[in-house]
């Protein structure tokens, strides 16, 4: 069976170029979701002549902070303007980000708003939401997001209410290992939609850390054989649907 990570950082991995070839021999696909514009030129060029890889421009949450200079604000939403593959984006007011909360709203509300201003066609968001659900919920009706692009939770921790009214908005989920350790994440994923159901890695575990395509793989039939448990089948009668979910959603961005 095909699989596909739809959310891992190859730019994080201490051996992120050689993971992406070992990929191409292993029937694996990468979503390379991105955590600072100015990466993402090089990481673009770096699996540009690899299929296997399909990279995303992103400014992940965790670096929004005082420091961070305005530059890389101007780069994502240029960078985002015209470009189909979003992500990693989003809002995470855990405390150890709180504090940096007001700044991630307005980069978030820019880019959506950006996003929404120029259509295009099979857009891809993937986004973070920790701490902030009902948050990035609000941003994405105000904008009419859900109508216009594939938005994916990546690891979704909101409560029961926003994950309803995600569901309501159309929006996919990525599971992954993690999630599934959770109480509320095995509940909910039993209650999303089997045709909204993705997979996903996180990986690196840490930045800078070493991976294996073979890792990424056993993590992702892991995640699946445990999704299918909770939702009383067989993880190769659920594997394919999965599949076929991904491989529409990368296609229809890059088409």
């Amino acid at each position: 069976m095909q699989l596909f990570d739809m959310h891992c950082h190859l730019e994080l991995m201490a051996n992120g170029e050689g993971v992406a070839q070992q990929a191409k021999s292993c029937e694996l696909t990468l979503l390379d979701t991105g955590v600072l514009p100015s990466e993402f030129t090089a990481e673009q060029h770096r699996h540009a002549s690899n299929d296997s890889v399909h990279v995303a421009c992103g400014l992940h949450p965790w670096w929004i902070t005082n420091t961070l200079q305005d530059t890389e604000f101007e780069q994502l939403i240029k960078q985002a303007r015209n470009y189909p593959l979003i992500g990693e984006v989003g809002l995470d007011f855990s405390n150890a980000h709180a504090q940096y909360a007001a700044r991630q709203i307005r980069v978030f509300e820019r880019l959506v708003s950006a996003c929404s201003a120029n259509k295009v066609e099979g857009r891809l968001l993937s986004i973070h939401a920790v701490r902030s659900a009902s948050n990035v919920l609000d941003i994405l009706e105000a904008n009419d997001t859900c109508q216009k692009a594939n938005v994916i939770f990546h690891w979704f921790s909101g409560t029961s209410e926003d994950l309803t009214r995600a569901r309501r908005l159309g929006c996919y989920f990525s599971i992954n290992e993690h999630m599934l350790q959770s109480r509320r994440g095995r509940a909910y994923a039993t209650q999303i939609e089997e045709e909204r159901l993705l997979l996903e890695t996180d990986f690196p575990l840490k930045p800078g850390s070493m991976c294996t395509a073979r890792q990424i793989c056993t993590s992702l039939n892991t995640t699946l054989e445990k999704l299918a448990q909770l939702r009383k089948t067989d993880a190769e009668a659920l594997g394919g649907p999965i599949a076929q979910t991904s491989k529409r959603l990368l296609a229809s961005a890059t088409a």
